[in-house]
């Protein structure tokens, strides 16, 4: 009998600061979990070799993705790719990373739970919203719970998740399939109008909204953990706007540290944090910190309007 197979799957295409971030996250997964197979997709291989060759020591396959999976009518369109996700997916048992994280520990426990989890896919979930609970949808920034609603023919008995798309399990099956189709299509065909979104990724739209609407609509419950009081999960990554928990509490409750969003969104304490770390786990291999963080966040997508 064949045995399922489990990975690492990353993304990187646009600008170079992208492949900067998957060599790092590469680098630092390898570091703690060496055995763990992880495979890149990216825009160009050209690029790859001429910006961050480096990529190619820490990945075990590269591939490079089609660009009309992340072009719109000419137009940069990223979130056109993550929904498009399932069309490159290398393994049985999935996990998608964004690249901007850096991994703080091994990871082998973190894939043990979730293919106890026997879910078809989960994401870090950051709470649940109901019609009931008013049109400002407290967990996600992306658009109003009325607009939603009138525009899905969604009813007071469905529960919309929110999820961050940093961190996905993916378990290749007819349902996972039919999870991205419908958010694919939902993304392509009837989007919500970009003037009734409440916040724009990049000047786009952005593909958790038709995550997590599709997730409402096929009555899917995303969480990885479970879920407190407050609505939202502990989750595997942590994100931080602000300084919060210690770094040994960090250490202890996640297994990746995010810097999501532009410039100066995630707090300069985790940053800093950050370099540190990579600084260290290079000198330990002999090596150097060349693809710095603060260098990265300064052109990521997300600043651009």
């Amino acid at each position: 009998m064949k045995k399922n197979t489990t990975g690492i799957v990353l993304f990187a295409f646009g600008d170079r600061v992208y492949y900067y971030a998957m060599y790092n996250i590469a680098f630092s997964i390898k570091y703690h979990s060496p055995d763990i197979k992880i495979h890149a997709f990216v825009g160009d291989k050209e690029q790859v070799g001429r910006y961050c060759p480096d990529v190619l020591s820490v990945c075990d396959v590269v591939t490079e993705i089609d660009s009309e999976d992340y072009y719109t009518n000419n137009k940069f369109d990223p979130g056109k790719l993550k929904v498009n996700l399932y069309k490159y997916l290398p393994f049985d048992n999935n996990l998608y990373l964004d690249v901007d994280a850096v991994c703080i520990k091994p990871i082998e426990p973190l894939i043990d739970e979730l293919e106890q989890l026997d879910k078809y896919y989960a994401s870090h979930t950051v709470g649940y919203h109901k019609i009931e609970q008013g049109r400002k949808i407290e967990s996600m920034q992306w658009a109003f719970a009325d607009d939603i609603w009138e525009q899905y023919k969604l009813t007071d008995k469905h529960v919309l998740p929110a999820i961050n798309s940093s961190l996905q399990w993916i378990v290749k099956s007819a349902k996972a399939k039919k999870l991205y189709n419908t958010a694919k299509d939902l993304y392509l065909n009837n989007p919500i109008p970009v003037n009734k979104l409440r916040m724009k990724w990049g000047g786009g739209q952005p593909d958790e909204l038709y995550m997590n609407i599709a997730l409402c609509m096929l009555e899917h419950d995303p969480a990885c953990t479970e879920v407190g009081h407050d609505g939202a999960e502990k989750g595997h990554i942590h994100f931080a706007m602000v300084r919060g928990l210690d770094l040994d509490k960090v250490v202890k409750q996640f297994y990746f540290q995010s810097y999501y969003g532009g410039k100066g969104f995630t707090s300069r304490f985790y940053t800093d944090w950050l370099e540190r770390m990579l600084r260290n786990m290079h000198r330990r291999k002999g090596g150097a910190h060349q693809y710095k963080i603060n260098n990265i966040t300064q052109r990521k997508h997300a600043d651009k309007k």
